[in-house]
Protein backbone atom coordinates (compact mmCIF):
# COMPACT_ATOMS: atom_id res chain seq x y z
CA UNK A 1 0.00 0.00 0.00
CA UNK A 2 0.92 3.82 -1.05
CA UNK A 3 2.17 5.84 2.01
CA UNK A 4 2.09 9.40 2.06
CA UNK A 5 4.11 11.55 4.30
CA UNK A 6 3.13 15.05 4.66
CA UNK A 7 3.55 18.60 5.45
CA UNK A 8 1.53 21.14 6.88
CA UNK A 9 1.57 24.85 6.29
CA UNK A 10 0.87 26.92 9.21
CA UNK A 11 -2.58 29.69 8.81
CA UNK A 12 -1.05 33.05 9.40
CA UNK A 13 -2.80 35.15 12.40
CA UNK A 14 -6.46 36.41 11.99
CA UNK A 15 -7.19 40.19 13.60
CA UNK A 16 -9.83 39.89 16.08
CA UNK A 17 -13.16 42.45 16.56
CA UNK A 18 -10.69 45.07 18.35
CA UNK A 19 -8.09 44.23 15.65
CA UNK A 20 -5.53 42.87 18.29
CA UNK A 21 -4.44 39.41 16.97
CA UNK A 22 -5.84 35.83 17.56
CA UNK A 23 -4.24 32.36 16.80
CA UNK A 24 -7.99 31.18 16.22
CA UNK A 25 -10.95 32.46 13.97
CA UNK A 26 -12.92 34.87 15.25
CA UNK A 27 -15.74 33.16 13.65
CA UNK A 28 -16.65 29.75 12.31
CA UNK A 29 -16.44 29.33 9.33
CA UNK A 30 -14.52 32.12 8.56
CA UNK A 31 -11.83 32.88 5.41
CA UNK A 32 -8.51 31.87 7.42
CA UNK A 33 -8.59 28.29 6.28
CA UNK A 34 -5.32 26.29 6.63
CA UNK A 35 -3.92 25.01 3.20
CA UNK A 36 -3.88 21.25 2.04
CA UNK A 37 -0.81 19.20 3.19
CA UNK A 38 1.91 19.16 0.20
CA UNK A 39 2.40 15.60 -0.16
CA UNK A 40 4.56 12.80 -1.62
CA UNK A 41 3.56 9.16 -2.39
CA UNK A 42 5.25 6.53 -3.11
CA UNK A 43 4.85 2.67 -3.70
CA UNK A 44 6.00 1.45 0.06
CA UNK A 45 5.32 2.76 3.49
CA UNK A 46 7.37 5.30 5.20
CA UNK A 47 10.38 3.29 6.30
CA UNK A 48 9.43 0.16 4.76
CA UNK A 49 11.54 -1.65 2.30
CA UNK A 50 11.45 -0.53 -1.29
CA UNK A 51 10.90 -3.43 -4.08
CA UNK A 52 13.80 -4.77 -5.77
CA UNK A 53 12.53 -3.38 -9.34
CA UNK A 54 13.56 -0.31 -8.45
CA UNK A 55 16.84 -1.51 -7.38
CA UNK A 56 20.42 -2.39 -9.00
CA UNK A 57 19.10 -6.28 -7.34
CA UNK A 58 16.24 -5.58 -9.90
CA UNK A 59 15.08 -3.53 -13.11
CA UNK A 60 16.64 -0.30 -11.29
CA UNK A 61 13.92 1.69 -13.05
CA UNK A 62 12.22 4.69 -10.72
CA UNK A 63 9.60 4.34 -9.13
CA UNK A 64 6.06 5.25 -9.60
CA UNK A 65 5.68 9.01 -8.06
CA UNK A 66 2.65 11.54 -7.29
CA UNK A 67 2.06 14.61 -5.56
CA UNK A 68 -0.73 16.47 -4.66
CA UNK A 69 -0.66 20.42 -5.21
CA UNK A 70 2.02 22.36 -3.61
CA UNK A 71 1.76 25.86 -1.78
CA UNK A 72 0.43 29.02 -3.21
CA UNK A 73 3.70 30.70 -4.68
CA UNK A 74 5.64 27.83 -5.73
CA UNK A 75 7.82 28.77 -8.90
CA UNK A 76 8.92 24.94 -10.09
CA UNK A 77 9.53 21.51 -7.53
CA UNK A 78 12.47 19.93 -7.34
CA UNK A 79 13.45 16.26 -6.27
CA UNK A 80 16.15 14.80 -4.45
CA UNK A 81 16.84 10.91 -3.82
CA UNK A 82 19.46 10.58 -1.18
CA UNK A 83 21.33 7.24 0.20
CA UNK A 84 20.93 8.77 4.35
CA UNK A 85 23.28 5.96 5.33
CA UNK A 86 26.56 6.90 2.59
CA UNK A 87 25.03 10.32 1.82
CA UNK A 88 24.82 9.50 -1.80
CA UNK A 89 22.73 11.36 -4.06
CA UNK A 90 20.67 9.11 -6.48
CA UNK A 91 18.50 11.34 -8.57
CA UNK A 92 18.55 15.02 -8.75
CA UNK A 93 15.13 16.49 -10.73
CA UNK A 94 14.69 20.48 -11.20
CA UNK A 95 11.98 21.88 -13.60
CA UNK A 96 9.24 19.80 -12.09
CA UNK A 97 5.56 21.95 -12.83
CA UNK A 98 4.24 23.87 -9.54
CA UNK A 99 0.64 21.56 -9.78
CA UNK A 100 -0.20 18.43 -8.14
CA UNK A 101 0.79 15.59 -10.73
CA UNK A 102 2.41 12.13 -10.89
CA UNK A 103 5.03 9.83 -12.88
CA UNK A 104 4.75 6.27 -14.17
CA UNK A 105 7.27 3.95 -12.63
CA UNK A 106 9.92 3.90 -14.97
CA UNK A 107 9.34 7.18 -16.50
CA UNK A 108 11.20 10.44 -16.78
CA UNK A 109 9.32 13.40 -15.22
CA UNK A 110 7.41 15.45 -17.90
CA UNK A 111 9.25 18.77 -19.12
CA UNK A 112 11.83 18.54 -15.76
CA UNK A 113 15.19 17.84 -16.25
CA UNK A 114 17.43 15.41 -14.31
CA UNK A 115 21.42 15.89 -12.94
CA UNK A 116 24.01 14.14 -12.68
CA UNK A 117 23.65 11.44 -9.69
CA UNK A 118 27.01 10.85 -6.85
CA UNK A 119 28.00 8.31 -9.81
CA UNK A 120 28.34 11.17 -12.39
CA UNK A 121 25.97 9.13 -14.73
CA UNK A 122 22.25 11.75 -15.47
CA UNK A 123 19.06 10.55 -14.29
CA UNK A 124 18.20 7.54 -11.70
CA UNK A 125 20.52 5.10 -10.12
CA UNK A 126 18.47 2.99 -7.76
CA UNK A 127 19.49 1.64 -4.19
CA UNK A 128 22.48 -0.94 -4.23
CA UNK A 129 23.76 -1.40 -0.84
CA UNK A 130 26.69 -3.91 -0.22
CA UNK A 131 25.14 -7.39 0.58
CA UNK A 132 23.05 -7.61 3.76
CA UNK A 133 23.90 -3.90 4.46
CA UNK A 134 20.47 -2.31 4.75
CA UNK A 135 20.38 1.57 3.54
CA UNK A 136 17.69 4.10 3.79
CA UNK A 137 16.55 6.58 1.01
CA UNK A 138 15.12 9.28 1.03
CA UNK A 139 12.78 11.00 -1.37
CA UNK A 140 12.32 14.75 -0.82
CA UNK A 141 10.34 16.95 -3.21
CA UNK A 142 11.17 20.50 -2.53
CA UNK A 143 8.26 23.33 -3.68
CA UNK A 144 10.21 25.89 -4.49
CA UNK A 145 9.20 29.53 -4.34
CA UNK A 146 12.11 30.87 -7.26
CA UNK A 147 13.49 28.91 -9.79
CA UNK A 148 16.49 26.66 -9.33
CA UNK A 149 18.89 28.27 -12.19
CA UNK A 150 21.00 25.47 -12.39
CA UNK A 151 23.74 24.78 -15.14
CA UNK A 152 22.58 22.13 -17.56
CA UNK A 153 24.55 19.25 -16.20
CA UNK A 154 23.68 20.21 -12.57
CA UNK A 155 24.65 17.64 -10.21
CA UNK A 156 22.92 16.68 -6.88
CA UNK A 157 24.78 18.30 -4.52
CA UNK A 158 24.26 21.62 -6.94
CA UNK A 159 20.24 20.60 -6.55
CA UNK A 160 20.65 20.43 -2.83
CA UNK A 161 22.68 23.54 -2.02
CA UNK A 162 19.54 25.55 -3.78
CA UNK A 163 16.86 23.49 -2.93
CA UNK A 164 16.29 23.94 0.72
CA UNK A 165 17.11 27.76 0.98
CA UNK A 166 14.54 28.19 -1.95
CA UNK A 167 12.04 25.65 -0.44
CA UNK A 168 8.69 27.21 0.32
CA UNK A 169 7.64 23.33 1.51
CA UNK A 170 9.07 20.03 1.24
CA UNK A 171 7.60 16.66 1.17
CA UNK A 172 9.28 13.52 1.83
CA UNK A 173 9.38 9.72 1.70
CA UNK A 174 11.66 7.36 2.77
CA UNK A 175 12.44 3.54 2.28
CA UNK A 176 14.90 1.15 2.78
CA UNK A 177 17.28 -1.50 1.38
CA UNK A 178 19.27 -4.31 2.06
CA UNK A 179 21.68 -5.63 -1.07
CA UNK A 180 21.27 -8.91 -2.12
CA UNK A 181 24.73 -9.69 -3.28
Amino acid sequence: MPTTTTSTTVAGLEAGDDGAATSFPAVPNSSAIAAAPFTLILPWAEGAPIDPAYTCDGGDQSPAISWTAPPAGTVEMALLMIDESADYIHWAVVGIAPTAGQKPAGTPFTGAIEGRNSSGSVGYQGPCPPAGAAHTYRFTLYALGQQAELPDAFTGQDLESVAGPAALDVADVSGTYAGAG
